[in-house]
C-alpha cells in the first residue's frame, strides 16, 4: 500500500457471500448508521454482486426454466440455479482471467483432478455434496444476486415462494438480451446444466457466455446501461439514486482521466476535489445533491473511525496490564497520554475547533493536517496486536473529530435530512455524536476527553456487546469487567464501511463505459462528454 492510499478493504471477500464479521461486527454501534445511509446511494448493487452479466444470467434462467421445465418445485428450481453457476464457474476456470465467478476454485480443482474429456458436475450440485461448488444452499443466487435483481424490478414474486419471474419491462429484457446475445450457445449452455456434465472441448466454445463477454454493441449492453443509468422519464427514488451516483463516478473518472479506485471517489466526493486540487465541477443540481449526502456519508466514516481509534487506544493501553485496570484508572491513563501530545493544552473543545483550521483540500496526501493524512495515520493502528495505537494516533484522532466539527459548521451540511430518523440508542451518527460533544464544547478539556472515553468508548461498547448478546447470541465484549476492574479479552480498532464503489467500477467497466485510461466513448457519451 502506497503511503498516499488509503485501502478501505484489508480482508479479501469470498466471490459469494457477505462477509458475515460485519468489519468486527461494529464494536461501537457507529458502522450501522453508514451502511444504513451507503445502501440507499446504489441500490440493487452489493459488496458481492461482482459482475454484471449476473444480472442477464438468473433472468434467462428463470425464463427458460418457467417455459420449459415450469416444476413448480422450489428444490428443481433451486437444483437448476445450482447447476447453472457450476457449470459458469468451469467455463470461467478453463477459459482463465475470469474474476468475481462464484465457484471458481471448486471448478480449478475439478478440471485438475478431472482425468478423461467428461466432466461431470451434478453432484457437485447435490445437497449434501462433499465435493460441492459452492456451501450456500441456493448458491450465488441466493447469498447475492437474488435480492438486488427483485431491488432493480427483475424479478416478480411468484405463488410459488422461491421461484421467481423477469419482470416487465426490466426482467423480461434482461433475460431477452442475454438469450439474443448468445443465441445458440445459449441454448447449449442450458442443454448441458440439465444433463449435468460438460466435454472439455465445450468449455472453450461457452467463452462467449463470461462476464467480460459482453459485446459491445448489442442489445444486451444497452439494457445493463439502462438499468444502471435508469432512462424513465419519472424514475423511481432507488433507481435515481443509483443514476446519480454512477454519474458522479463516471465524473471522477474524467477528472481523473483513468479508472478510479474505489477509496478515491469517496475522497473526492468528499473534498471537491482530487489529490491535486483539481476541482470536481457539477452542473447539474442532482449531482450536486447526490455528492452532498456522498459527503456526509464519508464525514460519517471519519467520525466513527476516530471513535474505532480511540478504543483501540484504551483496548492496547488495557493490554499493559493483564491483571485489568479500573474504569476511572483507564479512562485517567486515555486521557492524560491524549493531552500530552498537544504542545499548547486547548482550554476546551471550542478552543480546540477554533485552533484547528481545516485544510484547503481535505484530500491532500502531503498535508499532515489534512483530513486524508489524519485518516491515514488513524487506519493503521490497526485492529489487532500487529500494530499499536500510539498517544500520538489518539490525539489525531481528537484532532480528527474537531476538524469534522469545523467542516460541518462551515459547509451547513444537513445531518438530519441523512440521521434525524434513526432511533439514537441503536444507530450512532455524525449527528449524534456532534450533538453530544456541543453540550460539553465549552466544558474543561480534559474533562471532555474522559467524558469521551467513559460514554462513547467504554461503556457503549459495553452497552452495544450486552445488547448482541441478548438479541443475537453473540458474545463480542473486548473488554470483561471483572471484580470492579476491566480486562482486555480481545482487540479491534478502526475500519471503513465499503460503500459498493468496487463492484460499481466493475459493472461500468464490464458493460464498456470505463477503462484503464478513464472513460471510453460510450462512457463519454453516457455521462454527456
Amino acid at each position: 500500500m502506497s503511503v498516499d492510499q488509503i485501502e478501505v478493504n484489508h480482508v479479501a471477500l469470498p466471490e459469494w457471500t457477505e462477509y458475515r464479521k460485519k468489519n468486527g461486527l461494529d464494536p461501537l454501534g457507529m458502522q450501522n448508521s453508514s451502511v444504513s445511509l451507503y445502501q440507499t446511494f446504489l441500490p440493487g448493487i452489493s459488496n458481492v454482486t461482482l459482475r454484471m452479466r449476473y444480472y442477464g444470467l438468473y433472468p434467462w434462467l428463470a425464463h427458460r426454466y418457467a417455459k420449459e421445465i415450469g416444476d413448480t418445485n422450489p428444490e428443481s428450481w433451486k437444483r437448476i440455479v445450482r447447476r447453472a453457476e457450476a457449470l459458469y464457474a468451469l467455463i470461467a476456470a478453463a477459459n482463465g482471467g475470469e474474476t468475481g465467478v462464484a465457484g471458481t476454485e471448486w471448478a480449478l480443482r475439478t478440471l485438475e483432478v478431472t482425468h478423461g474429456d467428461t466432466i461431470e458436475f451434478a453432484s457437485a450440485t447435490e445437497p449434501g455434496s462433499e465435493t460441492y461448488y459452492l456451501k450456500q444452499a441456493w448458491g450465488a443466487f441466493g447469498a447475492a444476486y437474488r435480492s438486488q435483481l427483485f431491488e432493480i424490478g427483475a424479478f416478480d414474486p411468484t405463488e410459488f415462494g422461491e421461484i421467481p419471474l423477469p419482470k416487465r419491462p426490466h426482467g423480461q429484457e434482461l433475460a431477452n438480451g442475454f438469450q439474443n446475445s448468445l443465441d445458440s450457445v445459449a441454448d447449449k449452455f442450458f442443454e448441458t446444466l440439465q444433463r449435468g456434465h460438460v466435454q472439455r472441448g465445450e468449455l472453450t466454445k461457452f467463452a462467449p457466455v463470461l462476464p467480460s463477454a459482453i459485446a459491445p454493441d448489442s442489445k444486451e449492453r444497452s439494457i445493463y446501461e439502462s438499468v444502471l443509468l435508469s432512462d424513465a422519464s419519472d424514475p423511481k427514488p432507488g433507481d435515481l439514486s443509483r443514476k446519480l451516483s454512477i454519474q458522479l463516478i463516471l465524473k471522477i473518472t474524467e477528472l481523473l482521466e483513468r479508472e478510479p479506485r474505489a477509496d478515491e471517489i469517496r475522497w473526492v466526493l468528499y473534498a471537491g476535489q482530487d489529490q491535486l486540487g483539481t476541482p470536481l465541477v457539477l452542473d447539474d443540481g442532482g449531482l450536486q445533491a447526490q455528492r452532498a449526502r456522498w459527503w456526509v456519508y464519508h464525514a460519517n466514516d471519519l467520525c466513527h473511525i476516530a471513535f474505532e481509534a480511540l478504543l483501540k487506544f484504551s483496548l492496547d493501553t488495557l493490554s499493559e496490564h493483564p491483571a485489568g485496570l479500573s474504569l476511572a484508572r483507564l479512562i485517567g491513563d486515555c486521557a492524560e497520554a491524549i493531552l500530552s501530545e498537544f504542545e499548547q493544552r486547548p482550554t476546551s473543545l471550542a478552543a480546540l475547533i477554533e485552533s484547528t483550521k481545516a485544510t484547503e483540500n481535505a484530500f491532500n496526501p502531503d498535508d499532515a493536517g489534512s483530513e486524508f493524512s489524519l485518516a491515514r495515520n488513524i487506519i493503521r493502528a490497526g485492529r489487532s496486536d500487529a500494530s499499536v495505537c500510539t498517544p500520538e494516533t489518539a490525539a489525531d484522532a481528537i484532532r480528527l473529530l474537531a476538524i469534522l466539527h469545523q467542516r460541518i459548521d462551515d459547509t451547513g451540511a444537513d445531518l438530519n435530512e441523512s440521521f434525524g430518523g434513526f432511533n439514537p440508542d441503536a444507530f450512532r451518527s455524525l449527528l449524534s455524536e456532534k450533538r453530544f460533544l456541543d453540550r460539553y464544547r465549552d466544558e474543561d478539556f480534559q474533562q471532555i476527553v474522559e467524558r469521551l472515553f467513559e460514554e462513547r468508548i467504554v461503556r457503549r461498547h459495553l452497552w452495544v456487546a450486552l445488547r448482541k448478546l441478548r438479541h443475537q447470541g453473540d458474545y463480542t465484549f473486548l473488554i470483561e469487567n471483572d471484580d470492579g476492574k476491566l480486562r482486555l479479552r480481545e482487540k479491534d480498532g478502526p475500519v471503513f464501511t465499503n460503500p459498493r464503489l468496487g463492484p460499481a467500477i466493475t459493472f461500468l467497466k464490464d458493460i464498456g463505459l470505463l477503462g484503464e485510461n478513464g472513460l471510453t466513448a460510450k462512457g463519454r457519451e453516457a455521462v454527456g462528454v
